[in-house]
């Protein structure tokens, strides 16, 4: 799943008349760089969630669709990344697990490896994680485990950590078990860390993937677009 729904206002003021997802990074629609990637990898289903602009993405995709199978699916208001992936139950509750990928990231992560560590591990869901600066790190323990979030104003921590812990940057780039859909309690609008740090308080499995030195650019704001171009 591509979350391609948002209204990229980091990114105005570019997006004042193109969606997200349609910004060119030398030439080419950001999506269109992400499906590429994942079609190497084999993935030959993606749905996209849309709302800010929606028509041009749909104009987009009636002409193009890189050999996979693009579902497009609407929402008529804004869900947030967890509403938007609840949203998509009914196209991925039988897939076993899935990827959710920002539109705005561009990386060299292994999914083989990322899809491995998470089936190897039985995790409710895989954060793909980087030892980067942010300001908002998650907390992760030597087990692996998510256990919470540094912010500038708080700690918030949702479990016991299992040995030292440490802070990582999340990389936009998840996979989740389908099981997830009988786990959520949260409507409408919400983000997807919601339930997550709701589950991790459950000791619920919500790891964290190492993703070591792989190349990875998070495209997302004006600045970071203008250094990447």
């Amino acid at each position: 799943m591509l979350l391609a729904a948002g209204f990229g206002t980091r990114l105005k003021p570019l997006t004042d008349s193109v969606p997200k997802a349609l910004i060119k990074m030398n030439g080419v629609p950001m999506i269109e760089m992400v499906i590429r990637r994942l079609a190497d990898y084999g993935i030959n289903e993606i749905v996209v969630n849309t709302h800010y602009l929606s028509e041009q993405v749909e104009k987009y995709f009636a002409v193009n669709n890189f050999g996979v199978k693009i579902f497009l699916l609407h929402e008529d208001e804004i869900l947030g990344t967890g509403g938007g992936i609840k949203n998509a139950e009914s196209l991925l509750k039988d897939s076993g697990a899935f990827i959710v990928h920002n539109v705005d990231v561009l990386s060299e992560i292994n999914f083989e490896e990322l899809e491995k560590f998470h089936f190897q591990n039985s995790a409710l869901a895989s954060l793909a994680v980087k030892r980067r600066y942010t300001k908002r790190p998650l907390i992760v323990d030597s087990a692996g485990n998510v256990i919470g979030r540094e912010s500038p104003e708080k700690s918030f921590r949702y479990r016991k950590p299992e040995g030292a812990e440490s802070l990582v940057g999340f990389c936009g780039i998840h996979i989740i078990s389908s099981s997830i859909f009988k786990n959520f309690t949260e409507t409408g609008f919400f983000d997807i860390f919601t339930a997550y740090f709701r589950l991790i308080s459950q000791n619920k499995k919500i790891l964290a993937y190492d993703a070591g030195n792989s190349p990875w650019k998070d495209i997302g704001t004006i600045d970071k677009y203008i250094q990447s171009t």
